[in-house]
């Protein structure tokens, strides 16, 4: 196989302005966390999510990416709220 040069390569779309990304069975995601008050001040927070459809392509950029992590597939950073969108 064929190594990856990320300097030849357009941005990685799941990676770009991304706080944590992980893997499911079907999809990339990729979560943008922020966090916001409610009237009486209370703090939650907020994920907007992007689910990437999972491609030869795309799991080969995440394996590269993230090949020195013990839990290769990553997980989830919990949050009060989401905002779901999905790209093909």
């Amino acid at each position: 196989m064929e190594a990856l040069y990320f300097d030849d390569l357009e941005p990685i779309d799941f990676l770009q302005n991304a706080d944590n990304v992980y893997r499911t069975e079907e999809y990339i995601v990729k979560q943008k966390l922020s966090l916001s008050r409610d009237k009486n001040l209370e703090a939650y927070t907020i994920s907007t999510d992007t689910y990437f459809a999972r491609t030869k392509f795309r799991d080969r950029l995440f394996d590269e990416a993230f090949s020195s992590r013990v839990n290769v597939d990553g997980k989830r950073v919990k949050a009060s709220a989401y905002i779901r969108s999905y790209i093909d």
